[in-house]
């Protein structure tokens, strides 16, 4: 989409799709040329492995800069698509411009995250499938009801866990997640060495992202710009979408 000189390819979020960038190419249409990507198992992508290899996005970034001969391109991501935009920072950076995250996720976790991601793949597969199942919506929803867990964990649990297909669709990204772990030192390590420009964009009542997560990539890095939009994780993207203009299309 799109006919501006700057090659933007975007990552949407888990359970979204391509689909969600179209607003760039329509508010600010000579600003960029847009790939959107339908991530695996999301709109038109389909997926057969157990995995999904972080260097399968690195090899679409280098597809598309054959295609259209150049030698840089610039990431956006929103969510789940923000961790790929890290990732992806950190491991092709010499091919990569500007950086622009929406409530990106990747940017923090638990000590329990990362304790989980040691634990061997059958037990992971184990586990994943005690709790993953159609009869944990409803002890979801008591415990939404007693106010337990908020309302985006509530809805996840809702639309991911009732159907098998979607079950194993979580499954593979649950699998798959030290496949595509930005690991956020060598991040910043590559931006400065690069020259890479970040924009961070984060919600003020995100409940997933929390807005504290801006001072994590700040920090020592001179050139990581953040900017607070007054949202929550799900209606982050329409408000930066709705504000496009402003915030990106002067070019800056």
């Amino acid at each position: 989409m799109g006919k501006g000189k700057e090659v933007l390819v975007a990552f949407h979020g888990y359970g979204e799709r391509s689909s969600l960038f179209v607003p760039i190419a329509r508010k600010i249409p000579n600003r960029f040329t847009v790939y959107s990507v339908d991530l695996p198992m999301h709109g038109k992508s389909g997926w057969k492995g157990k995995k999904i290899d972080g260097q399968l996005f690195s090899w679409i970034i280098r597809e598309i800069l054959k295609r259209e001969e150049q030698l840089f391109c610039s990431l956006m991501g929103f969510s789940y698509g923000g961790r790929l935009a890290l990732y992806l920072t950190e491991k092709v950076p010499h091919l990569i411009q500007n950086v622009y995250l929406i409530g990106p996720d990747g940017i923090m976790a638990s000590g329990l995250y990362r304790l989980v991601q040691k634990v061997p793949d059958p037990l992971k597969r184990m586990t994943f499938r005690f709790l993953v199942n159609a009869q944990m919506v409803r002890l979801a929803r008591s415990f939404y009801k007693r106010g337990w867990i908020n309302h985006h964990n509530f809805r996840f649990s809702e639309v991911n866990f009732a159907s098998r297909q979607k079950r194993r669709r979580l499954l593979i990204y649950w699998m798959s997640m030290n496949q595509v772990d930005p690991k956020l030192e060598r991040v910043k390590e590559k931006l400065c060495e690069h020259q890479i420009s970040m924009r961070v964009f984060l919600g003020t009542h995100d409940e997933i992202i929390p807005s504290r997560a801006g001072r994590i990539l700040t920090d020592d890095v001179g050139h990581v710009e953040v900017t607070f939009l007054n949202a929550n994780h799900k209606k982050l993207n329409k408000v930066f979408f709705n504000r496009i203009e402003e915030l990106l299309g002067n070019g800056a």
